[in-house]
């Protein structure tokens, strides 16, 4: 189980940084944490620091860094960027938006599974867009780089389909055998616009059907808000909330 540092706050970790709430999770007992590239100062660059500090509280990273894979004429051009920053984090895996899948002929899936060799997973996140939150457009890109040879996994954003009207369960029957990673987040409604929450108990059971679809002892990810006055207390209940599904 792990914890993105952005269930926190943006105004928490902007004021006391990320590495901050690491000794809260160890407390809580998670196994991992994500850290959020958009969360960093603009001149950040001690990467290696930070991922020392990760592992020094004995958590697992997992990097998020925003931007997509693709554009539409190929590759993003800040990958081999993102993939050195994960590197030198000692991540366990990469995530990173799908962007606008260009497909066919303009990708050259050799070259792409190449880079990777040297590098963590890299998985593509369902987001709340229409190029990059269908089920459509993750198995168009996911199906083609298995056919390949790419080992180009998937970030299964439990919360992120209701924001392009797509069904989470149809999701998971389609993309399960891609899947890699879940990430857990409740849904809100305020005055017709989506947010993110703490899932009630009629959420976390509609899952159960959900997981059934993907492997089991996949990594989850908590990326909801876990703001109060004591925040390991809060982190460690819905931490177990979760590993009772």
């Amino acid at each position: 189980m792990l914890v993105s540092t952005s269930a926190y706050g943006q105004n928490l970790i902007a004021a006391r940084g990320q590495a901050a709430v690491l000794p809260w999770l160890t407390a809580a007992g998670a196994d991992g944490v994500e850290i959020r590239r958009e969360l960093l100062p603009e001149d950040f660059t001690d990467f290696i620091g930070l991922g020392q500090a990760c592992a020094g509280q004995g958590l697992a990273v997992v990097y998020s860094a925003p931007g997509g894979l693709w554009e539409a004429s190929g590759l993003t051009v800040c990958l081999d960027q993102r993939l050195d920053e994960a590197a030198a984090l000692g991540a366990i895996a990469i995530k990173v938006s799908l962007g606008h899948y260009p497909g066919g002929s303009l990708v050259d899936w050799a070259a792409l599974r190449d880079r990777l060799n040297d590098f963590p997973p890299l998985l593509v996140e369902n987001d709340q867009t229409p190029e990059g939150g269908t089920p459509e457009h993750l198995a168009a890109c996911l199906e083609d780089a298995a056919a390949a040879g790419c080992s180009l996994g998937m970030t299964f954003d439990i919360g992120n389909w209701h924001w392009t009207n797509s069904n989470p369960l149809d999701a998971a029957r389609r993309l399960g055998p891609f899947v890699r990673y879940l990430h857990c987040k409740g849904i809100v409604h305020d005055g017709g616009r989506l947010g993110a929450g703490v899932p009630h108990d009629g959420e976390l059971s509609a899952w159960k059907a959900l997981l059934a679809h993907l492997s089991s002892g996949l990594p989850r990810a908590i990326e909801y808000p876990l703001q109060g006055q004591d925040p390991v207390a809060l982190t460690a209940e819905q931490l177990a909330r979760l590993r009772r599904l």
